[in-house]
């Protein structure tokens, strides 16, 4: 009964392409990105703070486009993800919890750093070149993933290569390290709330619920592959 159940709640062997749910979650965090890029670049910082009676006024001109910019190339990297990478089924449930999600991010670092008056810096300079490293590092992964699950020789087989070999969830690590970047862009530290939350849900839900998918999925393979490799940071953890 037990095991039903754990495998009732198994996001990751859902099957089915759930078209629907897909269209939905990528029209929300469509929507996102306008809000956010309106309150960017757009009179959306004044208009706002007019409304809600805010004496808010737009900050540095190049912090707030580097913001724009970047949350959009977040959300081109999750449209392709939900495109091309992701082969199991994506819920109700499971949309419903990240849309409000990526609103919150969007919305957190789009005012915190919009309204930042202080010119970008080595910080905000950092920042850029974190989420670049962990924009590669997600997409690269999942990329590598794919196409070598795409050869039939595969078929059935436990992928353990490319940044996979240094830690079991390197998607999940490059959110992390992306996520610290735009931290640092909005240059703003209340928004360090959004990588420790992330944090928090791989360790104590994603990558629990994903290793026991791979063990009941691939067995001693996957039992092998984990004692050798890191759960998520390399050399640590």
């Amino acid at each position: 009964m037990h095991e039903r159940s754990a495998r009732g709640k198994d996001i990751y062997a859902a099957g089915g392409r759930s078209v629907v749910q897909r269209i939905a979650l990528t029209t929300t965090v469509a929507a996102c990105v306008g809000l956010a890029w309106w309150l960017l670049v757009g009179d959306g910082i004044r208009s706002a703070g007019a409304w809600f009676g805010w004496a808010s006024n737009p900050g540095d001109g190049a912090r707030r486009l580097c913001l724009a910019v970047t949350l959009a190339v977040y959300f081109l990297r999750l449209l392709f993800t939900q495109l091309v990478f992701l082969k199991r089924a994506v819920s109700w449930s499971e949309a419903c919890m990240i849309a409000p999600w990526i609103l919150f991010i969007y919305l957190l670092l789009a005012i915190t750093g919009g309204t930042n008056p202080d010119p970008m810096g080595a910080a905000a300079a950092t920042g850029v070149v974190l989420f670049a490293l962990g924009s590669w590092m997600n997409t690269y992964a999942e990329y590598a993933r794919h196409v070598w699950k795409g050869r039939p020789e595969n078929g059935g087989r436990l992928y353990t290569l490319g940044l996979f070999r240094y830690s079991r969830h390197p998607n999940y690590l490059g959110d992390l390290i992306s996520f610290s970047g735009l931290c640092l862009i909005s240059g703003r530290w209340v928004t360090v709330v959004i990588p420790s939350i992330m944090l928090a849900g791989f360790v104590f839900g994603n990558i629990p619920m994903l290793d026991s998918h791979l063990r009941q999925h691939y067995g001693p393979a996957f039992d092998e592959y984990a004692a050798r490799t890191r759960k998520l940071i390399p050399f640590v953890y």
